[in-house]
C-alpha cells in the first residue's frame, strides 16, 4: 500500500507538470509560475494530494545538481577565466554589499551577529534555476543582462559553500565568527583543489575508455556517475553538492566529449527542475501567509526592492547603462533556492528561530513566484529607457564593456543571423552590428545583442571591443562595405582572424588581398552543397561526396588564383 501511495504521488506530480506546462505555453507565460502554482495547489497546504514533501524535495534537488552541471559545462574553464573580472569583482561586490545591508537591517532589529550574517548571506542569494529559466524564456542568453546575471549567479553559487560550512561550524562547535569563516574557506579550498586535480587527471581517460566500448547506455550511465559522484563527494565534505556538479561541468567542458555528455544530461535537468519548482510551491505555507500577511508582504517588497536598487547602483558604478542596470536589478531581485537549504540548516542547528526561518522561507518563495512578472516588467522598462539611449554613442560602449574573447558579427541579415545561432549553440559570446537601423531595433527588442552602426569606422569597431575580440566575421552582401571594414580592421588590429562572405570566387581574391584570413564564395559553395546533396540521394557515400567536393573546391580556388596572376606576369 505504501508503494502504491508513493507511485500515486509521482503520477500526480508528473500529471500536474504536463498540464501546467501545456497551459503556460498556450497563454504564453513562464512555466516557472505554473510549476509554483501547481505545487501550492497539490501540496499539504492546498488540496493535500501530495503529502510526502520531504521525499519529493530530495528527488527535486537533482534538478539543481543537473542545472549547475550544465552551467559549468556551458562555461568551461577558458570562458570562466574570460569572465573572472565580472564574476569576482562585480559578483563579489553584489554579494558583499547586499549581505551587509540585510545583515545590518536585522542587527538593527535587535538580532544577534551570527544570525544577521546568516540571514544577510542567505537573502543576498538569487535563484539560479529561476533566473536562468527566465533568461532563456526572454531570449537574453547572449545579451549583456544575461552575461551579468550569469556572472552574479556563479559567484553566489560559489559563496554557498562557506555559508553552509559557517552554519555547520557555529552549530556544532560554537566557534567565534572569524575562526568559523577561516575554517570554512580552508575546507572549501582543499576540497575544490582535490576535485580539480583529480578531474583533470582522470576524466578524459575515463571517457576515452568508456567511448571505446561503443555502448551508448554505458556512456550515459558514466555521465550520471560523474555528475552524482562528484556531487556526493562535495556533500560528504560538508560542501554544497551543487558546487561539486558545477566543478564537474567545468572539467568535462575541457574534453572532446562535451556535446554527448550535454545531450545525456539535458532531459534529466528539465524533468527534475520542474519537480524542484513544484516542491518550492508545496513548501509555501498558506496558513503562515494568512497569519503574517502584512509582515511577509512587507519583507518581500523590502527584499526585492532592496536587491534591485543595490544591483542597479553597482551596475552604474561599474559603468553599465541605465537600461541594463534596471533589467538586471529586477531580474535578480528574488531570494534563491540555496537560501532554503541555508535557513533550514540554521534552524536545525538551533541558530535561527524556527518561526523566523519559516517566515523567511515563505518570503523567498513569494519572491520567486513573482520573479517572471517582475523580470518582464524590468525588460519593458529597460526597452523604454533604451529607446532614448540608443542614439547615444556611449550606449554601445556601455553594453559591450563586459565582453572579452568574443566574436564580432558584421552584418545581421539571414547569413549573420545563422552565424549567431551557431555561436549561441556553442555558448560563444558575440556582438552583432548592421547598417539597417530598423533591423537592429527589431532584433534588440527580442533580446539579441545587435547594434546599428558602420564597421568601416574605427570608433565603431573600438566600441564593439575589437581589441578584446576573438575573431570578426563579415556577412555583408555588399563587397564594397566588406572591403572597407577589412581595411579599417587591419589598420588597428593586424592579427585578429577575419572571415568574410563573398559572392563568387573572384570576390574571394579581393577580400583576401585586403586582409581577410578566409573568404567564402557564396554561390560556389551553394553549388557544391547542392551537387553533394544530389550525389547522396543517388547512393554515393558521405565519404566519397566529401572527397569530391574537397577536390573541386581546391581546384576551382586554385584556378581562379592562377588566372588572376597571369595578367600581372605578362
Amino acid at each position: 500500500m505504501h508503494e502504491s501511495a508513493h507511485l500515486l504521488e509521482i503520477v500526480i506530480l508528473l500529471s500536474a507538470a504536463v498540464i501546467i506546462v501545456a497551459i503556460c505555453r498556450v497563454i504564453r507565460i513562464s512555466p516557472v509560475i505554473g510549476y509554483l502554482a501547481a505545487g501550492t495547489a497539490i501540496g499539504p497546504f492546498g488540496l493535500k494530494l501530495v503529502s510526502n514533501v520531504e521525499g519529493t524535495t530530495g528527488i527535486a534537488q537533482f534538478g539543481i545538481i543537473f542545472l549547475l552541471f550544465l552551467i559549468g559545462l556551458e562555461l568551461s574553464l577558458e570562458r570562466l577565466r574570460g569572465m573572472r573580472k565580472h564574476v569576482f569583482e562585480f559578483g563579489g561586490a553584489q554579494l558583499i554589499v547586499t549581505s551587509t545591508v540585510f545583515a545590518l537591517f536585522f542587527l538593527g532589529l535587535g538580532g544577534h551577529a551570527d544570525v544577521a550574517i546568516i540571514i544577510g548571506g542567505g537573502l543576498a542569494l538569487s535563484s539560479t534555476a529561476i533566473v536562468l529559466q527566465v533568461i532563456n524564456d526572454q531570449n537574453e542568453k547572449s545579451s549583456q543582462v544575461g552575461r551579468l546575471s550569469l556572472a552574479i549567479l556563479i559567484l553566489q553559487d560559489l559563496a554557498v559553500i562557506p555559508l553552509l560550512v559557517f552554519v555547520s561550524l557555529l552549530g556544532e562547535h560554537g566557534k567565534p565568527i572569524l575562526n568559523a569563516l577561516t575554517d570554512a574557506a580552508f575546507k572549501a579550498s582543499i576540497a575544490l583543489a582535490v576535485i580539480f586535480i583529480a578531474g583533470r587527471l582522470l576524466l578524459r581517460p575515463l571517457f576515452h575508455f568508456i567511448a571505446s566500448l561503443e555502448n551508448t547506455e554505458l556512456f550515459s550511465a558514466t555521465t550520471m556517475l560523474v555528475v552524482l559522484g562528484v556531487s556526493m563527494l562535495t556533500g560528504a565534505a560538508d560542501l554544497s553538492p551543487a558546487l561539486g556538479a558545477f566543478m564537474a561541468g567545468l572539467l568535462v567542458a575541457e574534453t572532446e566529449f562535451k556535446p554527448q555528455v550535454e545531450a545525456d544530461v539535458l532531459p534529466f535537468k528539465g524533468l527534475f527542475l520542474g519537480l524542484f519548482f513544484m516542491t518550492v510551491g508545496m513548501s509555501l505555507n498558506i496558513n503562515m501567509l494568512n497569519d503574517h500577511f502584512g509582515a511577509i508582504i512587507g519583507l518581500t517588497i523590502a527584499l526585492m526592492a532592496g536587491k534591485s536598487l543595490i544591483i542597479m547602483a553597482l551596475c552604474r558604478l561599474f559603468g553599465f547603462g541605465l537600461n541594463t542596470a534596471v533589467h538586471a536589478g529586477m531580474l535578480l531581485s528574488q531570494g534563491g533556492e540555496f537560501a532554503f537549504i541555508l535557513f533550514k540548516l540554521a534552524s536545525d542547528q538551533n541558530i535561527l528561530d524556527s518561526q523566523l526561518s519559516q517566515i523567511l522561507l515563505v518570503v523567498i518563495t513569494v519572491s520567486m513566484a513573482l520573479t517572471p512578472l517582475v523580470a518582464e516588467a524590468g525588460k519593458k522598462i529597460a526597452f523604454m529607457l533604451e529607446k532614448h539611449a540608443i542614439a547615444r554613442p556611449e550606449t554601445m560602449i556601455e553594453e559591450t564593456l563586459d565582453l572579452s574573447y568574443h566574436v564580432i558579427v558584421s552584418g545581421f541579415g539571414r547569413v549573420g543571423h545563422t552565424v549567431a545561432r551557431l555561436l549561441e549553440a556553442e555558448n560563444i559570446p558575440y556582438v552583432a552590428i548592421d547598417i539597417d537601423s530598423f533591423l537592429a531595433a527589431r532584433e534588440r527588442k527580442s533580446g539579441t545583442p545587435v547594434y546599428y552602426g558602420d564597421t568601416s569606422r574605427v570608433h565603431v569597431l573600438n566600441a564593439l571591443g575589437l581589441s578584446r575580440a576573438r575573431a570578426v566575421i563579415i556577412t555583408h552582401n555588399d563587397t564594397r562595405i566588406a572591403l572597407q571594414t577589412i581595411s579599417t580592421i587591419r589598420e588597428i588590429h593586424h592579427d585578429i582572424p577575419i572571415i568574410a562572405r563573398a559572392k563568387n570566387i573572384e570576390k574571394v581574391l579581393k577580400l583576401e588581398a585586403a586582409g581577410a584570413n578566409l573568404a567564402v564564395a557564396e554561390m560556389f559553395e551553394t553549388s557544391l552543397q547542392l551537387g553533394g546533396a544530389l550525389l547522396k540521394s543517388l547512393g554515393i557515400t558521405d565519404f566519397e561526396v566529401n572527397r569530391i567536393i574537397d577536390i573541386f573546391r581546391a581546384e576551382d580556388y586554385a584556378m581562379t588564383r592562377e588566372s588572376e596572376k597571369e595578367p600581372t606576369a605578362g
